[in-house]
């Protein structure tokens, strides 16, 4: 197969370019098309995306239907996993590589199909003036000659030969034609793994090693800072980045191409164990940030020469978890792949709170479930099944949320758990609540509340004593529900708490007929979520004040609240 890139004329493409590589046939799972969707969905800007799968599909297509983008689709497996990322367009032009036909998508979406083969004569030669130059290429066509013969015409062979002349560019290429000579097959099928075989020959026996570990690592990429959990990796680096055999993008982040992974990779389960120890450490880390009133299980020790990061608050935070997730996800993979299922329930656990930000329950339903599927502990399993129910909820998948969480409440029973089964029946309220079925959500909420109280937990009883004023609220009992949330406040709850709970005494006050009280807690609420930067709860909150404002007589705030509010609800949809 040869290797094929596209560049973006900002003249016909002035939105720029989405790219993305599927990975249909390496050694890593092909990427589920909700991730992909998901990924452009944030680089198009959209922060406060949809939960439902389809949902996102809509709205990155509503986002590209007036954009003139050029869409990589790289390394496709099949149809289905391009199908989802088709833009709404006819501005796009979607670019889609494979070693398969796709022969549905010459079908239903009027896709061109085009075989590529290897380079031409030409084309070889363009690449390697490209990289080695083109005085070098003119003084020795001979060697040239010999050279693209012996790469098949492969780009990738091409290339990794090229490197090999860049790194001592006073070498005659006659030298490398020489080094080559003992190749002599034109078969494209078998030139790249000939090439590869003679560069690595090249290298010393610790960059081999190096290399072979790089591709063994989960992800399709690995950063600095996870590098340094494989002893000697880092001194080896700018040799393999020279030699072509690998590359470093502008964030610094290193990666292989999959075939070369596929042909390199070496099984060490100490050093897989190292860098999966590196993400997972850091992740509790960063976790931490995000949810700082906590008090999480710590995770099992670092391997002997892993190196965590520790990222400084919450921006780090976020910024480390946005670029590892890729890694991430296939850490809890390769950790499930080697039966360690405390690494993989570690894992997950310390991907939810972020998770929970970035609005993707699909990615906990993938971790989740793979923890419980190892979980051999009834702890660990009662856990699995109520974040599994949570995520469930959040798809909207109704039936199979309330069973992993009836079977949550079961196992924390069982246990003699009350703090977990306080988290269970707070978890089902709010299932019930999403479904509309207050009288059932408040029963719940009610043992949630009784729970917490018992367990003298101010924070959990802030939030238990909000979730239950809502529900009150929402059946219609004004006055319990005021006197619940009033409670709630005094026991001075977390600012995330203290939010909810204003909006919640902000509906209770405008349902009795007191705009001007309605109107200061939902200020107050506008405030603190303002701090907190979640802008789909910003616009919620604007929202619901606009009619307590508008009864209260402040036009032009309830104006601006509703101007506000769609214009923030426009940027979430466009990302602009």
């Amino acid at each position: 197969m040869a290797l094929w890139w596209a560049h973006a004329n900002q003249d016909r493409f002035p939105d720029g370019q989405l790219f993305v590589d599927l990975r249909g046939f390496s050694s890593d799972p092909p990427m589920p098309p909700a991730v992909a969707v998901r990924g452009f969905l944030d680089a198009l800007g959209v922060e406060d995306a949809p939960s439902d799968p389809h949902a996102q599909v809509a709205l990155y297509r509503s986002l590209t239907a007036r954009r003139r983008l050029l869409v990589v689709l790289d390394n496709a497996g099949e149809a289905a996993q391009v199908e989802p990322l088709l833009p709404g367009g006819a501005g796009c032009v979607v670019l889609v590589t494979s070693r398969d036909r796709l022969t549905p998508l010459v079908i239903r979406h009027g896709a061109r199909h085009r075989r590529l083969g290897v380079l031409d004569d030409p084309a070889s030669r363009a690449l390697l003036v490209a990289r080695v130059g083109a005085d070098r290429v003119a003084a020795e066509p001979a060697a040239v000659r010999r050279i693209m013969d012996r790469c098949g015409g492969l780009p990738l062979a091409l290339a990794i030969v090229a490197g090999r002349a860049q790194v001592d560019p006073a070498a005659p290429l006659a030298r490398v034609a020489d080094e080559l000579a003992g190749f002599t097959d034109r078969d494209p099928t078998t030139s790249l793994p000939a090439v590869l075989s003679w560069s690595l020959r090249a290298l010393t026996a610790p960059q081999v090693r190096v290399l072979g570990l790089l591709a063994a690592a989960p992800g399709p990429d690995i950063g600095p800072p996870a590098v340094a959990s494989l002893p000697g990796a880092e001194a080896e680096l700018p040799v393999l980045e020279r030699v072509s055999l690998l590359e470093r993008d502008a964030t610094g982040r290193y990666r292989m191409h999959d075939l070369v992974r596929t042909h390199v990779q070496v099984a060490d389960p100490a050093a897989t164990r190292r860098v999966i120890d590196h993400y997972l450490h850091t992740a509790h880390s960063a976790d931490q940030h995000l949810y700082p009133l906590a008090t999480p299980a710590a995770p099992p020790p670092p391997s002997p020469g892993c190196h965590p990061g520790h990222p400084a608050d919450v921006a780090e935070a976020l910024a480390w978890f946005d670029a590892e997730h890729r890694c991430l996800l296939a850490a809890v993979d390769m950790a499930a792949d080697h039966a360690w299922p405390d690494v993989v329930w570690h894992l997950a656990r310390c991907l939810t709170t972020y998770h929970h930000r970035r609005d993707r329950p699909d990615a906990d339903l993938r971790t989740w479930r793979l923890a419980l599927r190892g979980a051999t502990a009834e702890y660990a399993r009662m856990v699995a099944h109520r974040r599994l129910g949570e995520a469930f909820a959040r798809t909207g998948r109704d039936g199979e949320a309330l069973a992993h969480l009836r079977r949550a409440v079961a196992l924390a029973e069982q246990l003699g758990d009350r703090r977990q089964l306080a988290h269970a029946h707070r978890s089902i309220a709010w299932a019930c609540g999403r479904q509309d079925q207050d009288a059932t959500a408040l029963a719940h909420a009610e043992v949630n509340l009784r729970l917490c109280r018992e367990l003298d937990d101010p924070v959990s009883q802030a939030h238990a004593l909000n979730a239950t004023a809502w529900f009150t609220a929402r059946l219609g009992d004004l006055d319990r529900a005021r006197s619940l949330g009033e409670s709630a406040l005094a026991s001075r709850p977390n600012p995330e708490a203290a939010a909810s709970t204003r909006e919640t005494l902000g509906y209770i006050e405008f349902h009795a007929n007191r705009p001007e009280q309605s109107v200061a807690h939902y200020r107050q609420a506008l405030t603190l979520r303002r701090a907190h930067g979640y802008l789909r709860h910003v616009v919620n909150t604007l929202e619901r004040m606009v009619g307590p404002l508008t009864a209260a007589g402040h036009h032009e705030e309830a104006e601006a609240a509703a101007r506000e509010a769609a214009e923030l609800s426009n940027r979430l949809r466009t990302g602009r």
